[in-house]
């Protein structure tokens, strides 16, 4: 009883940062799979530096019209998907 307390409260210590560090994930290995969903839906994709390319071929950079919706789709995909500290918050 005791260890699942204590479980739960650094859970829920640990609820924001754990987020967050799914959110950054899309920028390596680990979460450029949301990266790269997020993308697709939008006709782009990620090159093999994890820059953001659209339909054209082209690196997209903040001013492209549909970056910063794909980095917060790819954010939020993270946060509701990754598997980073799973262990600790539970499925």
């Amino acid at each position: 009883m005791m260890e699942k307390a204590i479980k739960k409260g650094l859970a829920d210590a640990m609820r924001e940062t754990i987020m967050l560090a799914r959110e950054n994930s899309i920028y390596n290995d680990k979460g450029r799979v949301f990266l790269d969903g997020a993308a697709s839906g939008y006709g782009a994709a990620v090159n093999v530096d994890g820059l953001l390319i659209d339909a054209d071929g082209n690196v997209m950079t903040e001013k492209h019209a549909d970056y910063n919706t794909i980095i917060e789709k790819a954010k939020k995909l993270a946060r509701d998907q990754s598997s980073i500290g799973a262990d600790l918050l539970g499925p």
